[in-house]
């Protein structure tokens, strides 16, 4: 699980200015490293009057500005500056990068921030700074940390890991403390915008070994390839695809999303023929840094549909569109997870062992006590069956889930509420049915109109499952 870098105490704000990181460097460059005489320059040039609650006590306070000296150093081990664990501390190769530009901070700066976005998630951060903005039209510190973990990363409750990253992404000017992010810069210092990086992660492994193969062709020949010799070269890497739909599947939505050009002998034939070339949008791509981004456990192709509205998913499910509805049913189960205090683990699982059943989200919490949860989403007019839920609960046995969610835009048939009712009551497994009147409410009250139903829920739970302690044995 993806988890943003622990500054401790080295932040702009705790330090009085970013510029103040090449102070350090040139201190430790100049002590050779010596651990002990850093902490304690460090403690008396920012730390000399603080713990001021242990003032009664001299060793105890002169302790405790040790350590906040001390993280400032493990600090700038986790922002790769230093290597760790070193003792004599040892600047990295970004470390003496940076200790040259002491005279030039701007251009000092402008390095780091081109490290931290390649480095340390930092291009991932603004990525969600700028869909949370998109979608709800402000940028908030709740906010980032509610999309940090509805994406798969860890993140505590009390964490202030991503505003003090973004502190050290400003100096640059690539997002200012707002989080309104120059896309410019942000091209310039990360090499790749948020929309590239979705637009490539969209792709699908056929599309992209296209592009790939024509980028290494494209090293001694940039003339357009025939098809043929495209496609030959898939079969040589292992790739599959359908040689019959390879104009619908490959090169069509590549060409919509500018990767490639494509020409046709024949107007309205040869849905595998003619020739393709790479745009200078793909050869300038470096998809060796969008492929090394950690962007969660969610999908790619759901990447960039995590900025919409819960209004929006909601409308597509009435969709005439089947590849719109699948994929609103996918968003859907996301987002309610996410209002909920869920973070993904698993999407699209399917087992032999259940008879081919399906989830289309295994999601988990760590609340009180850790929670596995079981999203099945069912967008159809008849009742759910008897058959779906048993399905579910062979799986959640599999994967030792406490919780399955089934989720439908229709109804449920009476079979499925009464059995569920019985599992509640004979089992460790709590079932949880929202149908298409939860859904309304859902669009109607927003989150919390939703966790007021699943307290309903878990109040039912706890009613049903209290005789379970009269069945065990006593002494």
């Amino acid at each position: 699980m993806p988890k943003l870098p622990a500054p401790n105490e080295f932040t702009p704000g705790q330090l009085g200015s970013p510029d103040a990181v090449f102070e350090i460097l040139k201190h430790i460059d100049g002590v050779k490293g010596d651990r002990a005489q850093v902490v304690e320059w460090i403690r008396s040039r920012w730390f000399a009057t603080s713990a001021e609650k242990r003032a009664h006590d001299p060793n105890a306070q002169l302790d405790q500005q040790r350590k906040r000296a001390n993280n400032v150093v493990t600090g700038m081990q986790q922002y790769g500056l230093l290597d760790s664990p070193r003792d004599p501390l040892v600047l990295t190769e970004l470390g003496s990068k940076m200790l040259t530009f002491a005279a030039e901070p701007a251009d000092g700066h402008r390095l780091f921030t081109s490290f931290l976005l390649r480095e340390r998630y930092g291009m991932e951060l603004l990525q969600i700074a700028l869909d949370v903005r998109s979608r709800d039209g402000a940028v908030t510190k709740r906010q980032i940390d509610d999309e940090l973990r509805s994406r798969g990363y860890q993140v505590s409750t009390n964490s202030s890991y991503a505003g003090k990253l973004r502190q050290w992404l400003e100096p640059s000017g690539v997002v200012d403390m707002y989080w309104n992010v120059d896309h410019q810069i942000l091209l310039e210092l990360g090499g790749a915008t948020p929309e590239e990086v979705r637009s490539w992660r969209g792709l699908t492994p056929p599309q992209r070994a296209v592009v790939e193969v024509l980028r290494v062709r494209g090293l001694g020949n940039r003339t357009a390839a025939q098809s043929a010799e495209v496609l030959e070269l898939l079969r040589q890497r292992g790739i599959e695809f359908n040689a019959g739909l390879v104009g619908k599947q490959i090169y069509e939505p590549l060409v919509a999303a500018g990767f490639i050009e494509r020409t046709l002998k024949e107007a309205g034939r040869g849905g595998k023929g003619g020739t393709v070339q790479l745009t200078q949008r793909a050869l300038d791509l470096d998809v060796g840094l969008i492929d090394g981004l950690e962007l969660g456990d969610v999908p790619a192709d759901l990447q960039a549909e995590l900025n919409r509205s819960t209004d929006s998913i909601l409308a597509d499910l009435g969709s005439a569109d089947t590849g719109k509805k699948g994929v609103a049913l996918e968003l859907l189960a996301l987002r309610v997870a996410a209002d909920v205090g869920l973070i993904p683990a698993e999407m699209r699982l399917r087992s032999a062992q259940t008879g081919g059943a399906e989830v289309d989200l295994v999601a988990e919490g760590a609340h009180l006590h850790f929670t596995r949860w079981l999203f099945q989403c069912k967008n159809q007019v008849a009742p759910v069956s008897l058959s779906v839920l048993a399905k579910e609960i062979g799986m959640a046995t599999l994967l030792r889930a406490q919780v399955v969610i089934i989720l439908t835009t229709g109804v449920f048939a009476k079979s499925v509420v009464a059995y569920a009712r019985e599992a509640a009551e004979a089992t460790a497994i709590q079932i949880v049915l929202l149908d298409g009147q939860s859904l309304a409410n859902y669009r109607a009250k927003g989150p919390a109109g939703l966790r007021a139903e699943l307290h309903q829920f878990a109040v039912g739970a706890l009613r049903r499952k209290r005789p379970q302690l009269a069945e065990v044995p006593k002494e």
